[in-house]
């Protein structure tokens, strides 16, 4: 068996926020890449605008290195598993149940959908899948670093598939945005969002989803919590600080709510060093108990995001 050598990344060390630009840090823990064994890590804290962020970090150029397959801890390729895809699509499809069913979308017979980092194109597809099952026209673009389309976004005649640099030039706007699981690999996250904000149209809904670096299960595993993932994981946010950058990015009506993802496979992997995937049957049994815990305690794993621009 042939193991791969990590990337070779050169490293920055940050001396201020990347959100907000203040300059008092504090330094919450170091861990390590438990997935590429690039090196350790630290995780700062700006005692002005309350963001985490990882530092000493990849440099930005550097990053694509970190992703040169679709296949991620984060959204296993939907080729890996048939029943982990079919789990999967059953979680998207109830996620899109929640962002896209609203009375504020009930005007619209087609919608213009952006689903930014995009991965293997799973989101992509659900939202084909809830616009057929509601009678909606929805034109898809889904938007990643690799040059050619995910394979399983393929012979879909509303879809067209960008790169990050292809989205620059575009000149459409749209009526929903998704990034789920994205803005944390990001290492300008107020940069992005400002940019999508110029992508909505009147009255259009950003729509995220972050881990929640206080969530009970960051508490419980401390620096091997899943939902760090040094160093893809660049911001990490809790809801006051993911409310005051969507603040800052000039967004308002910013309705946060909980989410639920598998990470206690993932997490108990880097505890005990060995290989656990959070969708494995190791991961999925401890699913439910994870998602209890989350709602008796208050502190879910994840933290969706729904805004308007203002």
């Amino acid at each position: 068996m042939t193991i791969s050598a990590p990337p070779v990344l050169r490293i920055e060390t940050l001396v201020s926020c990347p959100v907000c630009g203040g300059g008092s840090l504090h330094h919450l823990l170091t861990s390590s890449d438990f997935e590429s064994a690039t090196g350790d890590y630290g995780i700062d804290e700006c005692a002005d605008c309350g963001i985490a962020f990882t530092n000493p970090r990849p440099i930005e150029a550097d990053l694509p290195k970190l992703y040169e397959q679709r296949d991620s801890a984060d959204f296993p390729s939907a080729a890996s598993d048939g029943f982990i895809t079919r789990l999967r699509d059953f979680s998207i499809d109830r996620y899109l149940r929640t962002q896209l069913s609203d009375k504020r979308l009930d005007g619209f017979a087609e919608l213009q959908v952006l689903d930014y980092g995009c991965g293997d194109g799973a989101l992509s597809r659900g939202v084909d899948r809830y616009a057929k099952a509601h009678g909606l026209a929805a034109k898809i673009t889904a938007v990643d670093f690799h040059a050619l389309t995910p394979a399983a976004l393929n012979n879909m005649p509303l879809l067209r598939y960008l790169t990050h640099t292809q989205l620059q030039a575009d000149d459409q706007t749209y009526d929903v945005i998704f990034l789920r699981h994205v803005l944390e690999h990001h290492p300008h996250p107020l940069r992005l969002l400002q940019r999508l904000a110029e992508l909505l149209r009147p009255d259009g809904r950003l729509c995220i989803e972050v881990p929640n670096r206080r969530s009970i299960w960051a508490s419980a595993f401390g620096k091997f919590f899943f939902g760090y993932y040094l160093p893809r994981h660049l911001v990490h946010f809790d809801r006051s600080s993911i409310e005051n950058t969507f603040a800052r990015a000039g967004f308002h009506d910013i309705r946060i709510e909980s989410g639920h993802t598998p990470l206690i496979g993932g997490s108990l992997g880097s505890l005990i060093g060995r290989k656990i995937s959070n969708t494995g049957l190791f991961g999925m049994a401890g699913y439910p108990l994870q998602v209890a815990v989350d709602l008796v305690v208050g502190r879910s794993t994840t933290l969706r995001v729904i805004a308007t621009r203002a």
